[in-house]
C-alpha cells in the first residue's frame, strides 16, 4: 500500500501533528485518521514512496498476471463465506483484497471497496471491471441485492464458476488426447518417408529390376517429401494461421461451429458440453431472481457454439413473443427430446430451476462417458492407420526383394 504523509490535528487535545500513514487511497488514509481522532490539514502520497511505487509499477506490469477463474472462483466463495457470517460488504472487500493472491484482482477489489464506500452498489461496482467480471456474475450480484440473497447467490456464483473450468477442461482433455495422437502420426510418417525410406529403397537402383507400382508410388513421395519439406512446412504454418485468423470471423466461427457440431466423432460430445452448459448457466440465473428472457439473453453468451447461440436467439422471440420455455426451444429443433420433455414437466410442477439442474447432471454424465468412448475409438483408429502405412512401406521393400531372388533362380 502507498504511504502518505499528513498535517493534521488532534480533535481533543488541538495539538498540532505531522507523520505519515500507510492507506489505500486518500479517502482510506482520511478515514483512517479519522478514527484516530485526528482532524487532516493537509494530505499527499509521499515522494520517496512514490518514486519506489513508480519503479515497481513498471516491474509489476512486466510481472502483470490476469486473474484465472479460479482465482476469481476462490475470491468469490470467501465473499459468500463472510457474508453469511454477516460481516458487512466494506469490510468483506477489505479482507478479500488481503488474502487475494493475485496482484491484478487484489487491486481490483481495493478500487471495489473504494466504489462501494462512496454509495455505489455492489453491483455496480462490479459492472467498472467488465474484463474481469462477466455480465452474468455482476446481472445476478444486481438481482441477489433487489432480492436480499447475496450470500446464497455468491455461493452458486462460486459453484458457477468452478462447474465452468470444470466443464472447459473436460472439452479441453477430450479433444487434446485425439489431436496429439494426429500429430504424433504426422509426424511418424514424415519420418518414415524422409529417413526410413529413401534407405531401404537405395539398394534397387542398382538393381534391374520392375518395381512394383506401389514401390514407385511410394518412392516418388519420398523424393518429393525430401525436396519440398521446407514448402510444406511453411504452407502448413501458413494454412494453421489462416484458419485460426478465419475462426476469429462471425462468418467463419459460425462454419467452424456448424462443423464441430455435425463432426461424426467429436460432433456428439459438443453437443452435450454444449446442452450441459446451457442448463446450468439457466438454472443459476434463474434460482437468482432474473427473469426467464434476460435469463436466455445472458445465457446465449456463454453456450459456446455459434449453432447454440443462434437457436437461443430465436427461442427468445418466441419467449417474448408469449411461448412456454419448452416449446420455445423444442421449435429450434436443436434440443433432443429428452431435454424438451423434462422442461415440460419442470415447467408444469413449477420446478424449472431444479428439472435445467438434473438436465445438466445427466449429460455432465453422458460427457464423461463420451470422452472415453472417443478415446477409445481414436487409440485402436491411430494405431491402424499406422499399422497400414507401415505394412505399405515395408511391402514396397519386399516386392522388389521378392523380383530380384526370382531372377537370382
Amino acid at each position: 500500500m502507498p504511504m502518505y504523509s499528513y498535517k493534521g490535528q488532534n480533535a481533543r487535545t488541538g495539538k498540532k501533528l505531522k507523520a505519515y500513514i500507510e492507506a489505500e487511497s486518500p479517502k482510506d488514509a482520511k478515514q483512517k485518521l479519522k478514527k484516530q481522532g485526528i482532524y487532516v490539514l493537509e494530505l499527499k502520497i509521499d515522494s520517496r514512496a512514490s518514486a519506489a511505487e513508480g519503479k515497481s509499477g513498471i516491474i509489476a506490469m512486466l510481472n502483470r498476471k490476469p486473474p484465472k477463474p479460479e482465482d476469481i472462483a476462490n475470491a468469490t466463495k470467501q465473499f459468500a463465506i463472510l457474508l453469511r457470517s454477516a460481516v458487512d460488504i466494506n469490510d468483506a472487500l477489505r479482507a478479500i483484497a488481503d488474502q487475494v493472491e493475485n496482484d491484478e484482482l487484489k487491486s481490483v477489489y481495493v478500487k471495489m471497496r473504494e466504489l462501494v464506500s462512496e454509495g455505489k452498489s455492489l453491483s455496480d461496482a462490479h459492472k467498472n471491471f467488465p474484463k474481469v467480471f462477466s455480465s452474468i456474475y455482476t446481472n445476478m450480484i444486481a438481482a441477489a441485492e433487489k432480492a436480499g440473497a447475496l450470500p446464497l447467490v455468491m455461493q452458486r456464483l462460486s459453484e458457477f464458476i468452478n462447474y465452468q473450468i470444470e466443464i472447459k477442461r473436460k472439452v479441453v482433455g477430450a479433444l487434446t488426447y485425439p489431436a496429439l495422437m494426429v500429430v504424433m502420426a504426422i509426424a511418424v510418417v514424415i519420418y518414415l518417408f524422409v529417413k526410413v525410406m529413401p534407405q531401404m529403397t537405395k539398394s534397387f537402383t542398382t538393381l534391374k529390376v520392375t518395381l512394383p507400382w506401389y514401390t514407385v508410388l511410394m518412392n516418388d513421395i519420398s523424393n518429393w517429401m525430401q525436396d519440398w519439406w521446407l514448402i510444406c512446412v511453411v504452407f502448413l504454418g501458413l494454412a494453421i494461421f489462416g484458419t485460426y485468423s478465419w475462426s476469429k470471423t462471425e462468418k467463419g466461427r459460425q462454419k467452424l461451429d456448424t462443423i464441430m457440431y455435425t463432426a461424426p466423432v467429436i460432433g456428439p460430445l459438443i453437443q452435450k458440453v454444449t446442452i450441459s452448459r446451457f442448463s446450468k448457466t439457466l438454472s443459476t440465473i434463474l434460482s437468482s431472481g432474473v427473469r426467464i428472457v434476460e435469463g436466455l439473453q445472458l445465457t446465449r453468451k456463454v453456450v459456446g457454439n455459434s449453432v447454440m447461440e443462434k437457436a437461443l436467439d430465436e427461442a427468445i422471440v418466441k419467449v417474448q413473443d408469449g411461448d412456454k420455455l419448452a416449446i420455445a426451444l423444442e421449435r429450434t429443433g436443436k434440443f433432443p427430446t429428452m431435454v424438451i420433455h423434462m422442461l415440460k414437466t419442470g415447467e408444469k410442477t413449477g420446478q424449472l430451476e431444479e428439472m435445467l439442474v438434473n438436465i445438466s447432471n445427466v449429460y455432465d454424465d453422458d460427457v464423461n462417458n463420451q470422452i472415453v468412448v472417443t478415446t477409445r475409438l481414436i487409440e485402436p483408429a491411430m494405431m491402424i492407420f499406422m499399422a497400414g502405412v507401415v505394412f505399405v512401406m515395408v511391402m514396397s521393400v519386399i516386392g522388389p526383394m521378392m523380383a530380384a531372388m526370382n531372377q537370382l533362380h
